[in-house]
């Protein structure tokens, strides 16, 4: 991911967290001025009404985002009970796990380092870390299609940032090809998963000819949503200043 990216990635997360507190500000400075004795007529009154409304519609994302990472959180128990039954190795510098299977029988020498060089590049970049936030941030908003749309645009970036870094440091296109062919197989037989996961034909047709562009990244999606995010508090706040002049029509 480039820089670009992760700052406007963190400021929607940054949003998805916040945002839902500073819309549910105005309503609580507003019951808490009315006093516990007035709360049953407040609650039906138009602008605690308004603001609720405001606060549901910021908290909905909120909390896709928050279920998220709360299964990320379990699945990193099973990760490391997984780490147990590993052994380690290394190949030309490169260390890894070998799990029980036959995974690393199924890579030829040349593949296996080529995978592992594609894995290395994700391990200095700290993609997995940001994989996981960009996951959580897309099943924020499951109702809207083109945020699912961008963060399979980033997620294919990735991976095609780690295919360039392992062709770098010295693997062939076609051992590359090959690895990443391997772990396109279903599940079952496939030995090597972690080379592949985004879209796969674009990246062999990268492979072949590496003049392919890569799309565009969504940075702009990304702040775009932020401020979506925003703007109900915004609005909140809005209204809160205006029924506190008397000029708000809403508060009528």
């Amino acid at each position: 991911m480039s820089r670009g990216s992760r700052l406007a990635l963190l400021a929607l997360a940054v949003a998805l967290m916040l945002a839902p507190v500073a819309t549910v500000h105005p309503a609580v400075t507003h019951l808490y001025a009315a006093g516990l004795s007035n709360l049953s007529i407040e609650f039906s009154h138009p602008r605690v009404f308004a603001f609720l409304t405001l606060a549901l519609v910021s908290a909905l994302p909120a909390v896709g985002f928050l279920f998220s990472l709360i299964r990320t959180a379990r699945g990193v128990g099973d990760l490391r009970q997984l780490t147990r039954t590993s052994t380690p190795a290394r190949l030309d510098g490169l260390c890894y796990r070998v799990l029980p299977s036959d995974a690393e029988r199924e890579l030829g020498y040349a593949e296996l380092r080529a995978a592992l060089l594609h894995e290395r590049a994700h391990q200095l970049n700290r993609d997995v870390l940001w994989r996981l936030l960009l996951r959580a941030t897309g099943r924020a908003f499951p109702f809207l299609p083109w945020v699912a749309n961008a963060v399979e645009t980033e997620t294919l970036r990735t991976e095609c940032e780690a295919d360039d870094y392992a062709i770098r440091n010295g693997a062939r296109r076609r051992e590359l090809f090959e690895a990443i062919a391997a772990a396109a197989l279903p599940p079952a037989h496939s030995p090597a998963a972690g080379v592949t996961g985004a879209n796969v034909e674009l990246r062999l047709t990268r492979l072949v000819c590496p003049e392919t562009p890569l799309p565009q990244a969504p940075t702009r999606s990304f702040l775009a949503l932020a401020a979506g995010l925003v703007l109900p508090a915004v609005v909140a706040h809005l209204v809160a200043v205006g029924a506190a002049v008397g000029t708000s029509h809403l508060m009528m």
